[in-house]
C-alpha cells in the first residue's frame, strides 16, 4: 500500500456527509449498489501534471479496471484534462489487523478529512455548515492510497488551497416545481 498527496483539481467533490453520494434505491443497477451499500464519498480529482501519472503507473496503478480505464479524460479546463475517481464508503469499515505484535484498528469508510489550508498558518477542519459545498475547479491537495498491487485507490483526506464556490446548476423546468 502506498500513501499520496498531489496538487489536483476537484469535480464532483462529494466529500461531506451532507452531500455524499447515497446512491438511488430506485435508479440503474449501479445506483441501486451505492444505495444498498449506504452510500460512498466521491470525488474527480484531476492532475495537473502529467509527472504525477506517470509516478503511479511506475508504482505499479494498474490502468485498467475491469476494462475501464483508470484515469480517465475529462474536463480540459481542469488540470491536464485526466482524473482519477477516488472513493470511499460512507458507513464505517473497520478492520483489524496485527502490526508488530499489536492489534490495530483501520476505518477504511467513513468521511475523508477535508481541510481548509487556504490560509496554511490557521489551517482548520472545513466547516460545509459555514464553508459550503466545493465547487467543480477547486484547487486541493489530495490524498489517496493505492492498494492491493494498483488495483485499488482510496481517498484519504482532501486540502483546500483554493475555493470556487459551489452554485449549483439550475434549469428552467425548476420554476415548473415552486410553490410560493
Amino acid at each position: 500500500m502506498a500513501k499520496y498527496t498531489m496538487d489536483m483539481v476537484l469535480e464532483y467533490a462529494k466529500v461531506f456527509p451532507e452531500n455524499a453520494d447515497m446512491g438511488d434505491p430506485d435508479g440503474a443497477q449501479w445506483q441501486q449498489k451505492i444505495a444498498n451499500d449506504g452510500g460512498q464519498y466521491l470525488v474527480n480529482a484531476y492532475f495537473t501534471d502529467q509527472e504525477q501519472i506517470d509516478q503511479l503507473v511506475a508504482d505499479g496503478l494498474q490502468t485498467v479496471i475491469l476494462g475501464n480505464p483508470r484515469i480517465i479524460e475529462g474536463n480540459a479546463e481542469y488540470g491536464i484534462g485526466k482524473y482519477l475517481k477516488l472513493k470511499r464508503p460512507v458507513p464505517d469499515v473497520i478492520k483489524t489487523f496485527e502490526n508488530k505484535g499489536k492489534e490495530v484498528e483501520v476505518n477504511y469508510g467513513g468521511a475523508p478529512g477535508v481541510v481548509d489550508l487556504r490560509d496554511p498558518e490557521n489551517k482548520r477542519w472545513w466547516s460545509y455548515e459555514e464553508d459550503g459545498a466545493l465547487g467543480n475547479g477547486t484547487k486541493a491537495k489530495v490524498q489517496f492510497e493505492v492498494y492491493s498491487r494498483g488495483a485499488g485507490v482510496r481517498l484519504i483526506n482532501v486540502g483546500v488551497t483554493e475555493l470556487v464556490e459551489y452554485v449549483p446548476q439550475a434549469n428552467e423546468d425548476d420554476e415548473l416545481f415552486k410553490v410560493a
